[in-house]
């Protein structure tokens, strides 16, 4: 018999305690699989740590869906169905009110107005107390360029945030009087809407294809405030080369000030490339350091977007990664900071399948606020869905939150789950099945039968 002599198994034990506990690979995996419904914008987390968003329907019969889904997918159900009398078509995620309530809106009005440019609404976390707290106005004509046109705003695709003072604060894509859209605020109760800016006319050339104010265009990314009360966000074009800006403004709508202007673009090997990137479709991040940090989801040197640092006075703009395609292409949502001082986002787009093959399903990745240690942390596969276009969450430290835009279990996208420790989720993924669904009941009816299974995503940015 073969036998281990003390010593020597006292050295193989002490080689094995210095090379510590075995550590698991990081793991992605499906906290809800999404069918029958696209939700829209960002996630957010609510007062009792569940997910909160919104949903269209894929069928017409319904105005658009307001969802709740525990961070594991164990409970997921429909909070409430809008109806085409109330609003058709969810523009953007949720944001938490200070006073405990969901703020929303959607880009149109009622199904029966063909003019209807949107609507701002609110309700409980426990789906009680929906209400239409504001109605944009009417669309009146088009211009030249074939947008919209009224007083204060159309099509609003940006998620609100409340500013310091309590008001709720947005964007409007479109509409206004030059059809390039506005800033807005307006109180928690509906009351006091106010237009605080009005993007400035289309000065580019007849089929230039190209939207030149000397303000910017259609702002879709969220809005953010820094302590003095200030405003800052992005358009996703315009600007003096048409490819979007930087901007700030005070609360009460004075001192609107362009920060930077991103550069012209030249095609080259099939896309648009640039220094700074362009079409900045997500809002910005405070890195609490100096420094507002954002994506422009094309161009750049590598011609697949970039993350970049601005000043926000905008003496300094800084170009902190270009994307190479493999490690990912397309940002179209906000950075997050996480409790460790990095920025973590998504990429549409790009990614690897296998070795170097550009797989194009889109990745999730961290970098350092200086621009060093980009790290891609995952690469998407249909499994987990694809697509990733919104802004993660990070549920607790080395553990994020987010959507994806298609594939899945079901096909129409997903809630994910990112942990750094290895540790997985197994959510809901039947796509409507009864057995095993744990669906944590909902509405009756047509609205139990959008969410069973999950939602999917439809992201409302698009390069």
């Amino acid at each position: 018999m073969f036998r281990i002599r003390p010593a020597a198994a006292l050295l193989a034990l002490s080689l094995i305690a210095m090379a510590g506990p075995v550590m698991a690979a990081p793991a992605v995996s499906t906290a809800v699989a999404f069918s029958l419904s696209n939700p829209v914008g960002n996630p957010v987390k609510g007062p009792d740590g569940a997910l909160y968003g919104t949903a269209t329907p894929i069928t017409s019969v319904a105005g658009g869906v307001i969802w709740r889904a525990a961070v594991d997918g164990s409970e997921v159900r429909t909070l409430y169905q809008l109806t085409p009398d109330d609003a058709v078509g969810p523009g953007s995620g949720l944001t938490v009110g200070s006073d405990g309530l969901l703020y929303g809106t959607t880009k149109f009005g009622r199904g029966s107005e063909v003019a209807g440019a949107g609507s701002i609404f609110k309700i409980a976390p426990n789906g009680t107390g929906f209400a239409i707290i504001f109605r944009f106005a009417p669309i009146t004509s088009t211009n030249a360029e074939l947008s919209p046109i009224n007083t204060n705003g159309a099509y609003p695709e940006a998620e609100l945030i409340e500013g310091h003072d309590g008001m709720l604060y947005g964007a409007a894509r479109t509409g206004g009087t030059n059809g390039t859209g506005t800033l807005f605020r307006i109180a928690r109760d509906g009351t006091g809407f106010q237009v605080l800016h009005t993007f400035a006319a289309n000065t580019s050339a007849a089929n230039s294809g190209l939207t030149v104010t000397v303000d910017g265009a259609a702002p879709t990314g969220q809005l953010v405030q820094d302590a003095d009360g200030v405003l800052y966000g992005t358009a996703s074009s315009g600007g003096n080369n048409g490819r979007g800006t930087v901007f700030r403004i005070n609360a009460d709508g004075t001192g609107f000030q362009v920060l930077h202007h991103f550069s012209a673009a030249a095609f080259t090997e099939g896309v648009a490339k640039n220094d700074d990137g362009t079409l900045p479709f997500g809002g910005l991040v405070d890195g609490n350091d100096g420094f507002l940090y954002g994506m422009a989801s094309q161009a750049g040197r590598n011609g697949f977007g970039v993350i970049f640092a601005i000043k926000p006075d905008g003496s300094e703009f800084n170009t902190l990664h270009t994307f190479s395609n493999t490690d990912g292409a397309r940002p179209l949502a906000e950075l997050q900071l996480g409790t460790d001082g990095k920025l973590y986002g998504t990429t549409a787009g790009g990614g690897v399948s296998s070795g170097t093959t550009v797989s194009g399903l889109g990745t999730f990745f961290a970098i350092d606020r200086t621009g060093t240690n980009f790290t891609k942390l995952h690469d998407f596969v249909n499994a987990n869905g694809t697509g990733p276009s919104s802004k993660v969450i990070e549920q607790a430290p080395g553990v994020f939150l987010g959507l994806t835009s298609s594939a899945g279990n079901c096909g129409y996208g997903t809630i994910w789950r990112y942990s750094a420790a290895g540790d997985t989720v197994t959510g809901n993924t039947r796509c409507g099945q009864k057995k095993n669904n744990n669906s944590g009941g909902g509405n009756a009816g047509f609205a139990v039968l959008l969410l069973l299974g999950g939602l999917g995503l439809l992201r409302r940015r698009r390069a």
